[in-house]
């Protein structure tokens, strides 16, 4: 069975049984933070698919509130015994799976928490990278029980709200947005232009907020029947600025360490790794890099720190920022499509 004959799965059965839906966004929350599972299992599109089908279904905003703290009691219990675990079995941790089979888990778990602390907790739940470790780094470095739940408290809570709120009322009120899209589509535009942008710049802990805002309001604007052009043209424009910014950065500090130049970075390793990747592949890993997580972050960052010609950075970075433009905005019109069918 593949996730999404998973994700289907259990989508419908809150369809039909909708009086499950709270303990089901309890289950699922558990199961997005708990570190044995968090790594599989596909939490946050099941929570999205169901609250929009409930939306659609018409079933009354009672059921929010209590989806949503069912979702954020689970998000926390998932943290607070992953926690435990590290605290408790901190020795053990690098020899169990699925930390034996990905050792480099928890050395990106521990990066993370070392430069964030407790911060890092809060940020682990938006996160999906280190979702799955931060919580066990966190007992394994034996931080501090109350200063952890707190934050672990307040950021379940917060993605719990992020994720099932939206998705509720984007359906509900999907008439009311769509004329609102209508009415105001430059400024949509300029969303897509600014998401883009920020999404481009070697901002890590941005990458997964801003593709998903990007792709949301993209598909939001395609549609209210909106001009595609424009979208596709501010998605791009955006896309291209960031990896200006990034470019030309990069030339400014060539020979220092692009870590402690660009601290925005989770791993010491990402601009190391950058910089290899860039030099091996040249103007095509710009290319490449565009669809691949954080590095593709720092590819830019790193193509001017090692010299790269401004005149191939240009001709690379357009045609990336062409191609990943179009990769997330145009499945929306064959989605539209579908349904319109």
């Amino acid at each position: 069975m593949s996730v999404q004959d998973f994700v289907e799965l259990i989508v419908g059965f809150v369809k039909t049984h909708q009086e499950w839906a709270v303990p089901v966004a309890f289950l699922v929350a558990f199961a997005e933070s708990f570190c044995f599972l968090s790594i599989l299992w596909p939490g946050t599109a099941i929570l999205v698919g169901v609250t929009g089908l409930l939306a659609a279904s018409g079933a009354d905003q009672s059921i929010l509130l209590p989806s949503i703290i069912a979702a954020g009691l689970g998000g926390t219990l998932g943290y607070a015994i992953s926690f435990w675990i590290g605290l408790y079995f901190k020795d053990s941790i690098p020899h169990i799976w699925p930390f034996k089979n990905q050792p480099e888990l928890i050395q990106k778990g521990e990066h993370f928490f070392e430069k964030w602390g407790g911060w890092g907790v809060f940020f682990g739940h938006f996160f999906g990278p280190v979702r799955a470790v931060i919580p066990v780094v966190a007992g394994m470095f034996r931080m501090r029980q109350i200063p952890f739940q707190i934050a672990n408290v307040l950021s379940a809570f917060i993605w719990a709200a992020g994720v099932i709120a939206p998705s509720f009322f984007a359906v509900t009120f999907r008439e009311e947005i769509v004329g609102f899209v209508r009415e105001h589509h430059l400024l949509v535009a300029g969303i897509l232009f600014a998401t883009a942008f920020l999404n481009s710049i070697p901002m890590p802990l941005m990458a997964a907020p801003t593709l998903i805002l990007f792709f949301a309001t993209g598909a939001v604007y395609f549609f209210a029947g909106s001009d595609p052009l424009l979208a596709l043209g501010a998605g791009i424009a955006g896309a291209l600025l960031g990896d200006l910014l990034a470019y030309s950065y990069g030339r400014r500090h060539a020979g220092e360490d692009l870590h402690n130049v660009w601290r925005n970075s989770w791993s010491p390793e990402s601009s190391d790794k950058a910089i290899d990747f860039v030099g091996r592949r040249g103007a095509f890993g710009l290319i490449l890099s565009k669809f691949h997580t954080t590095l593709r972050s720092f590819a830019p960052l790193a193509a001017g720190a090692t010299g790269l010609s401004f005149g191939a950075f240009l001709i690379a970075s357009l045609v990336s920022c062409v191609i990943w433009t179009a990769a997330l905005l145009a499945p929306v019109p064959l989605i539209q499509a579908i349904i319109g069918g």
